[in-house]
């Protein structure tokens, strides 16, 4: 059965099969930008002592952006399920490039999301064509 032949119920799920982990980590990145990143409060109140209790937490989160760690675990992710062709690895990469979208990491990031879904997609018409 080819991709062309499968009803859209079938194809939505396979989609948000593949697609809600992504969501989700969109989403939590997003509150966390918004909650504990962005309000000056939270920046001054952390400003004394940066590293003690959960400005410690706070202060990692502004370091792995600031570095744009999470944009190049994504890469690296993205890489490595291209290379093996490993849907674990592509969603890990997908998951990765969507927090990294929205925690300042955009160029790395967007690579390691697209290289994950196109690993994702090819896998899901390898699936689907057996």
């Amino acid at each position: 059965m080819t991709a062309a032949a499968l009803p859209l119920p079938a194809m939505l799920r396979g989609l948000a099969r593949a697609g809600w982990p992504a969501l989700v980590a969109l989403i939590v990145a997003e509150l966390l930008r918004h909650l504990a990143v962005e309000p000056a409060a939270i920046a001054h109140a952390c400003d004394p002592a940066p590293w003690s209790g959960w400005c410690a937490a706070r202060s990692a989160l502004v370091l792995s952006f600031a570095t744009q760690g999470i944009g190049w675990a994504a890469l690296a992710a993205g890489a490595y399920a291209t290379w093996r062709r490993d849907a674990r690895w592509a969603q890990a990469a997908l998951v990765l490039g969507s927090a990294g979208l929205v925690l300042y990491s955009f160029e790395p990031s967007v690579l390691g999301a697209l290289l994950g879904a196109m690993v994702l997609v090819r896998s899901g018409a390898r699936y689907i064509d057996r």
